[in-house]
Parts: structure tokens; C-alpha cells; sequence
């Protein structure tokens, strides 16, 4: 059995796999498409393969790294790169900058589901983030359910291409995907609204009844005029949808007796 050296100890406990193909690394740069002399946040940058990429571009680059080994090894490396400066720190930390920024990130698959929360929670300033997560885990975030009609009025989650698991070292077990997060330029929903519309997605997916209108107390019809059909089932209607659901039932008195006690 081949002897494992400290960098593969450090992989396994950070989670760390590592993009190699270098098709891959530049379709994730293309799919940020940072405007001219952009700030790239590169979240878990790791050995650097996205941070040079980026940096390529003529784009700031603040490469944010766990690993104290390789933050050492970008601190060696990226003054030769561009304008990178480098920050060890926790990705799921690390104050985010004062100014407009975008993110890139090949964080550990680990923490990927509370990244991107952390992403649409903290991330204020944020105009466009490209994360590369376990497929699966993209699909689920960006799917049908009620994580993505969560975000949905304020947020646009869209899985792109699949990246197999061989484009990275140490090769995972699973195939990865790339999730894009963009702020909608004009919010389908006030954050204000946010309180009542999360009571209203946990009546959608947690109440009585297999479909939507049934777990929400309103007649099928309802649905008709909003074009979604009359049998919808949670999580079978795009997430966006959900936040004209609640714009048109959310004045009905009946709202206040939505959830499991509802017929």
C-alpha cells in the first residue's frame, strides 16, 4: 500500500479535491465573466488553479485559503500571477469586502451546501458567484424544492455543465457541477416579505394533502390563473413560481390557517 505523505492527511481532513483539467478551470472562469478590473473573491482556493486563471484576466483576486500549507504555497506563487493578494482564513468566515465583489469557489464538498448559504445570507455586496459543488448537491439546491423557492424571489440558481470526477486530484467518488447564484436585478419580493413567505413555504412542503393547492387551502382555480396546473405538487412548479403563489394568495384572510391544520 502506497505510504500517505502529509499533504494527502491534510486533503483527507479538509475534504480537499483539487481541479487539474484545465477545460474545466477555464469554463468555471467563463462562466463568472468578471467585468473589466472586477474583485474576484476565490473562496477555498486551495492550490491556486482558479485564483491564476482569474488573476490571467487582469481581474483582482483575493484568495481566501484554510490549509496554512497552502496559503504559504499562494503567497510564493501569486505575485507572479497579478494582482492577487491572499488570505488565510475559513471561507465560511472570512468577512466578505466592503466594495461590490463577484465569487469564484472549488471549496471542499464538505461545507458546499453551507457556502451558498452563506452566500445568499452574508454576501451583501455580492453581483455573481460561481461555486463548484458535488452534482448532486447542485441539483438539489437549484431544484424544485424548498431551498431554491427559499431563495427564489431574490436569487437565480442555475446548474450548469457537469465536470466528471476526473477533472480533479485527488479524484472524488462523484461526478461535481458548476451552480451559478446571481441577484435578481429587480427582487420578485420585497425581503420584507420574507417572515410570511417562509411561513408560507413550510405550508407549500410540510402540510396536508399531495398537492399544492390542498396544502395551501385554496381552490384549484387559483392555480389556473397563475398558469400552473390545478394538480401541481410541491416542488414540481419552478421555484420563481412560488413567489406569485404567495403574491396572490397571501391577502386572503385564509392565509393565517395555512400549514398542517389546513383541510
Amino acid at each position: 500500500m502506497p505510504r500517505r505523505t502529509p499533504s494527502d492527511a491534510r486533503r483527507r481532513a479538509l475534504s480537499q479535491n483539487f481541479l487539474h483539467d484545465q477545460q474545466v478551470v477555464a469554463d468555471v472562469v467563463a462562466t463568472l465573466h468578471p467585468p473589466p478590473g472586477a474583485l474576484v473573491v476565490d473562496l477555498g482556493a486551495g492550490a491556486g488553479a482558479l485564483t491564476q486563471a482569474v488573476a490571467a484576466g487582469g481581474h483582482r483576486v483575493l484568495a481566501v485559503e484554510l490549509d496554512p500549507h497552502w496559503a504559504r504555497h499562494l503567497r510564493t506563487h501569486a505575485p507572479s500571477w497579478g494582482a492577487v493578494s491572499v488570505q488565510h482564513g475559513d471561507a465560511l468566515r472570512v468577512p466578505f469586502p466592503a466594495e461590490r465583489f463577484l465569487v469564484v469557489s472549488n471549496a471542499p464538498y464538505a461545507i458546499g451546501t453551507k457556502l451558498v448559504r452563506r452566500l445568499l445570507t452574508d454576501a451583501h455586496g455580492l453581483t455573481r458567484a460561481v461555486v463548484v459543488l458535488q452534482r448532486e448537491a447542485a441539483l438539489r439546491l437549484a431544484g424544485g424544492g424548498r431551498f431554491a423557492a427559499s431563495w427564489a424571489p431574490w436569487f437565480e440558481l442555475t446548474v450548469h455543465r457537469r465536470i466528471p470526477a476526473r477533472a480533479f486530484r485527488p479524484v472524488p467518488s462523484v461526478d461535481g457541477a458548476i451552480l451559478t447564484i446571481v441577484p435578481r436585478p429587480i427582487p420578485l419580493l420585497s425581503p420584507a416579505a420574507y417572515p410570511d413567505y417562509d411561513a408560507f413555504l413550510r405550508a407549500a412542503f410540510s402540510g396536508r394533502g399531495n398537492t399544492l393547492a390542498r396544502r395551501l387551502g385554496v381552490r384549484p382555480a387559483a392555480l389556473d390563473a397563475l398558469g400552473l396546473p390545478r394538480d401541481a405538487t410541491p416542488g414540481s412548479i419552478p421555484p420563481e413560481s412560488y413567489a406569485r403563489v404567495f403574491q396572490s394568495v397571501v391577502g386572503s384572510a385564509r392565509y393565517l390557517t395555512y400549514g398542517e391544520g389546513s383541510p
